[in-house]
């Protein structure tokens, strides 16, 4: 499978963390959007060296927008609910950390999707919120998105390589 990535994290003053990836998956659209969409799956293709550790859709119903889920990892377990949802082509989530009643930081990784042939080029764009005693960390928040973001777009790609024979290379 061919991919190219360029990442981008972009710090500012403020409490605001900001990351983007763009790579091309050799998988269809349909297939890529799948992937993202299932929230119950993860666990399946994401592995549990980051932070991430398990998920799944907590409203009943077929996915869509609204839709409300929960994201365990290592630092806690964040809520969220889907926030944009068009088939084959875009999905966005938003998730609270709280502990003890408090927020603690607000997550909003979106996927930009397009078809290009049997090919499909992710557009990956997170922004997060520190708040509280978080706004501190935000050096080091901005350290573990980075990674947990372009975790989960290799951990992507690796997946829908999955079942795939090998490929074949031109002489």
């Amino acid at each position: 499978m061919s991919t190219t990535a360029t990442t981008q994290m972009t710090t500012r003053a403020s409490t605001s963390v900001r990351y983007e990836a763009h790579t091309t998956i050799d998988r269809p659209i349909s297939d890529v959007f799948a992937r993202l969409a299932d929230l119950d799956d993860y666990g399946t293709w994401m592995r549990r060296t980051g932070l991430f550790r398990r998920s799944g859709q907590t409203s009943r119903g077929r996915l869509g927008l609204g839709t409300a889920y929960f994201d365990a990892t290592r630092m806690g377990t964040f809520h969220g609910e889907v926030t944009d949802y068009e088939p084959p082509a875009r999905i966005a989530f938003r998730e609270t950390l709280r502990w003890f009643g408090s927020d603690l930081m607000e997550a909003r990784p979106a996927y930009v999707l397009e078809a290009d042939r049997d090919k499909t080029i992710v557009h990956h764009i997170a922004e997060g919120e520190l708040f509280g005693v978080m706004r501190l960390m935000k050096p080091v928040a901005a350290l573990l998105a980075r990674s947990e973001r372009a975790r989960t777009i290799d951990a992507l790609r690796r997946s829908l390589d999955i079942g795939r024979g090998p490929r074949r290379r031109s002489p």
